[in-house]
């Protein structure tokens, strides 16, 4: 994390010593994530069915030139959450009448990613209407996994007339947090098309997260200072 600051005030400093006009530009995007879960995965590992999430970024960009420019930024990949229900029983007759036995599980898991980047956009000519390109760098990133569990048991003895006889319940409730942060790379690719200072651009950015590799696909907003 202090790579990633000691970064970022180098490139900004730079920045502004190289500018002789604003090169500066700030982009936004939306869009859908793929936490690079597979169903069958997250049922083992996790117990329930993850869902997708949208996610959005924001990123300060510096053009050092019509082709090559610097970027720091921060993205959030939403929330993959799932929630399972497990509910399992049976009646017995007794001659006194029915014994009824019920038991109920409930599981939910909420995946939370977020990552800081600091890279650079390599491009076709941003200057012309249309351009496209490819961007990579650094980023330090958070994981975390909140997870709940309850279990519930009821016991029901009751008579032949359908009169509870007697109820006894037993139970719990879990709930915990696991994290995990770290740093590695990200790229992704990009077209976008120019009008005035504004550029609106498709995106599909790739963060390489230990063994997974989660992406963002979305719709991007430029404006150029």
């Amino acid at each position: 994390m202090n790579r990633l600051i000691l970064a970022s005030a180098i490139l900004f400093s730079a920045s502004n010593v190289m500018a002789t006009e604003s090169n500066f530009y700030l982009r936004s995007s939306y869009g859908k994530v793929d936490t690079d879960f597979s169903s069958r995965e997250t049922q083992e590992t996790l117990g329930v069915e993850l869902s997708t999430p949208k996610g959005w970024s924001v990123a300060l960009g510096y053009r050092l030139n019509n082709f090559i420019s610097l970027e720091a930024g921060y993205a959030d990949l939403g929330d993959a959450n799932g929630s399972d229900t497990d509910i399992t029983g049976y009646t017995y007759d007794y001659d006194f009448g029915p014994y009824t036995y019920r038991r109920e599980e409930n599981r939910e898991r909420i995946l939370s990613l977020k990552s800081k980047m600091l890279g650079m956009l390599l491009t076709t000519d941003i200057t012309k209407d249309f351009y496209a390109g490819i961007r990579t760098g650094l980023h330090s990133w958070d994981a975390d996994l909140k997870h709940k569990s309850s279990l519930n048991i009821q016991h029901v003895w009751a008579d032949n007339n359908g009169n509870v006889l007697d109820t006894e319940g037993t139970g719990y409730k879990v709930s915990g947090k696991d994290g995990t942060q770290d740093e590695d790379l990200y790229y992704g690719i990009s077209a976008g098309w120019n009008y005035n200072n504004w550029s609106l651009s498709l995106e599909h950015t790739i963060f390489n997260m230990d063994k997974k590799k989660p992406s963002l696909s979305s719709l991007a907003l430029t404006y150029n200072f």
